[in-house]
């Protein structure tokens, strides 16, 4: 074995090959072939390694230097295709006078290859990288490449990632037509990456696979691998894509691959790229005509509009994108084309991650007709439109509707994809919560069992549906006065956020949700410190709210809770609007927050007209007779801090009329029922008894 700082020139592959008769003689030869042909009856006489034999010749000593780049491939390849894809990578980087390669075929001793144990080739591999710093992977074929079905080959690229090597791929000249042809075809990208999987690799010796996939497992894991993998070839195809782009002399082909580029920056979640290549893709089709060009741009319009809804960007930035293209498809291809019907899901989807719910809810229903009457109910794909109807009723608070179309939906999911399937359960999810809403406890909560027990033995516990479900499970619990239970689970999810990764949201909500029943348990300072970790997590204007509420309760902590949050509060932009809704009319709450003092806490919230009206209705969810049923009001926050200022015994007559006057304003503009104002006559320093001679 030579030094690993050692390798042999560029240009000694061609010496190599000329010297062996020329590229007939190695026509159709693997590099196994090669070795076992070529290389080993070369070094037979001094039974070295080649470079050590090439070092020890004085006529071709000069082909050996310091090794700059290590060259990881599979055997399986044909001899001249790595080569041609060696010369062709370091010509494109006017390295080709530079390059001292570090081939495992010539560097390492064939004579002695077969005696070596696992520890030492995987040293050699370690060691070698990283002296040189550099490796360039050959891949053949772009979209099922051999080389990642090698279990030293997978061992390679992990290694000179962490250890902040460099790291390139290089193809044949055939490879690169065939990858640049191939990776405009939609999906084609996601395809190459489902067929690695370095838990599936392969070594000749089994003794050399079982030691890699040893380390794999005491190092890191086979998922973390290969995401590894799957993220070092992502960079490299979008800077080769990309960079190819600028020779191609047709606008046609430059917006096909612009497009391409953007469905890869689209997988990778990375929109604000994927919309940019998305619109020099809809810049080149908009300069022609014709009925292709016109179904090009409408296609290229839904691809920025998608991006741009996703990113939340104004809705005139992207709306009347997804109307034209929807507009010139229906003409094109007929109102009941699959074209048209991706577009109105994906305009549908647009819509309802920018809150515009009730216009996604037209467009929906739209959709679900138009699926029923192509292909009937009872259909995977009028599942899928289903599914969407039933989650923007959802988020519309129409707990009866929401209850209606998930019931239905579920039918049809069932049948098709099973009970335990992650659609059918989020499907589940949105029913149950329905069934809480209308106050029906048991029904809710048993089906809401039947979720998150399914979601534990198919996802696992700490997959994100089962925390939804779970977080689900302890406000439930809780509604129903199990407080004891609902501090179990709620504890339970807290402490598996962190290793889930889980989204923000699920942890905000699991310390709000602990806050409330630890407050409705009669420990207030708890509730506070589990409502401010809330609001450090994300806040908004739910953790204002229940930081507000404590305040309330809470006299001698009153002045520094409301200090933290009078920013907030003082900045909202409807400030009588609560975060949360009635629930006798699942409409959010304005004005005056209405709860039961006897119930648990944050459970069950009324409007004012609906508590004075619907005692009946009410009693479903409070059923507390009196005087336990003690109904309790809370101002607005900012009306509260108005009140506060108002009524308090200091300041000067002519700062309180001032600020008189700014309530007033604050009324008026925000509606706020006379008889809900606070009088003049209330207010101390307007009324109290004076005279200027005194």
């Amino acid at each position: 074995m030579t030094s690993p700082a050692r390798g042999l020139r560029l240009s000694y592959l061609r010496h190599f090959i000329n010297s062996h008769g020329g590229e007939t003689s190695f026509a159709g030869k693997t590099t196994a072939q090669v070795c076992f042909e070529f290389v080993v009856p070369l070094t037979k006489p001094t039974e070295l390694s080649l470079v050590d034999h090439v070092a020890n010749d004085p006529t071709t000593a000069s082909f050996v230097a310091p090794a700059n780049w290590y060259v990881s491939h599979a055997w399986q390849y044909l001899f001249l295709e790595t080569v041609d894809s060696l010369e062709r990578f370091f010509a494109d980087r006017g390295l080709t006078d530079d390059a001292v390669i570090w081939f495992c075929v010539f560097n390492n001793n064939q004579h002695l290859a077969s005696s070596y144990p696992f520890e030492y080739w995987s040293t050699t591999f370690k060691d070698s990288l990283a002296t040189i710093g550099n490796m360039v992977m050959i891949m053949h074929p772009w979209n099922d490449p051999i080389v990642l079905r090698r279990s030293w080959c997978v061992f390679e690229v992990y290694v000179a990632v962490t250890m902040g090597a460099r790291f390139e791929i290089a193809l044949a000249r055939d490879q690169e037509a065939t990858f640049l042809g191939g990776i405009g075809q939609y999906g084609a990208f996601v395809k190459m990456l489902a067929t690695i999987k370095s838990e599936n690799s392969e070594a000749t010796v089994p003794s050399d696979r079982d030691g890699i996939f040893a380390w794999i497992r005491a190092e890191t894991s086979f998922v973390a691998v290969d995401r590894l993998i799957f993220s070092t070839l992502s960079t490299w195809i979008k800077t080769t894509l990309e960079s190819s782009i600028g020779a191609l002399s047709s606008p046609v082909q430059q917006a096909y691959r612009w497009r391409a580029l953007g469905w890869i920056y689209l997988n990778d979640r990375n929109c604000v790229d994927a919309e940019r290549c998305f619109a020099r893709d809809l810049s080149h089709f908009t300069t022609l005509d014709g009925r292709s060009a016109r179904l090009d741009v409408a296609s290229a319009q839904v691809n920025v509009g998608m991006t741009r809804g996703t990113l939340r960007k104004p809705a005139h930035t992207w709306q009347p994108l997804f109307e034209s293209a929807l507009a010139v498809q229906t003409e094109l291809l007929g109102p009941s084309d699959r074209e048209v019907f991706a577009t109105k899901y994906s305009f549908v989807a647009a819509l309802t991650r920018n809150d515009l719910v009730h216009d996604a809810k037209t467009v929906a229903l739209d959709l679900f007709d138009a699926h029923r009457h192509v292909y009937g109910i009872a259909s995977s794909l009028t599942a899928v439109v289903m599914s969407l109807v039933t989650e923007i009723v959802h988020r519309l608070h129409d707990p009866r509707t929401a209850l209606r179309w998930s019931r239905k939906t579920a039918a049809v999911q069932e049948q098709f994809h099973g009970s335990d399937h992650v659609c059918t359960i989020l499907t589940l999810q949105i029913a149950s919560a329905a069934y809480l809403a209308l106050g029906r406890f048991d029904e809710g909560l048993a089906l809401n069992q039947r979720v998150l027990a399914t979601a534990q033995r198919t996802l696992g516990a700490d997959h994100k549906l089962t925390l939804a479900a779970s977080l689900n499970e302890g406000s439930f619990l809780l509604q129903s006065g199990d407080v004891a239970g609902a501090m179990a689970i709620l504890r339970s999810v807290r402490a598996l956020c962190p290793a889930a990764n889980a989204p923000v949201h699920y942890k905000r909500d699991a310390e709000l949700y602990l806050g409330h029943a630890v407050w409705t348990s009669g420990d207030v300072a708890a509730a506070t410190d589990h409502f401010l970790a809330a609001h450090r997590i994300l806040p908004g204007k739910d953790t204002v709210a229940a930081i507000y509420r404590v305040a309330t309760a809470d006299p001698m902590a009153r002045c520094h809770l409301l200090a933290l949050v009078t920013e907030a509060i003082c900045s909202d932009v409807a400030p009588e609007w609560w975060p949360t809704n009635c629930v006798l009319c699942s409409k959010p709450i304005r004005g005056v927050l209405i709860s039961c003092a006897a119930c648990p806490k944050g459970a069950f919230w009324f409007c004012r007209v609906c508590s004075a009206t619907k005692r009946e209705r009410l009693e479903r969810f409070c059923q507390h007779d009196l005087p336990a049923a003690q109904l309790e009001t809370v101002l607005p926050p900012r009306r509260q801090l108005y009140h506060d200022a108002l009524l308090t015994h200091d300041g000067s007559y002519k700062h309180i009329e001032s600020l008189l006057d700014d309530y007033a304003t604050y009324c008026n503009t925000h509606d706020v029922p006379p008889n809900e104002r606070l009088p003049r006559p209330s207010i101390p320093t307007l009324n109290r008894g004076w005279h200027p001679m005194l």
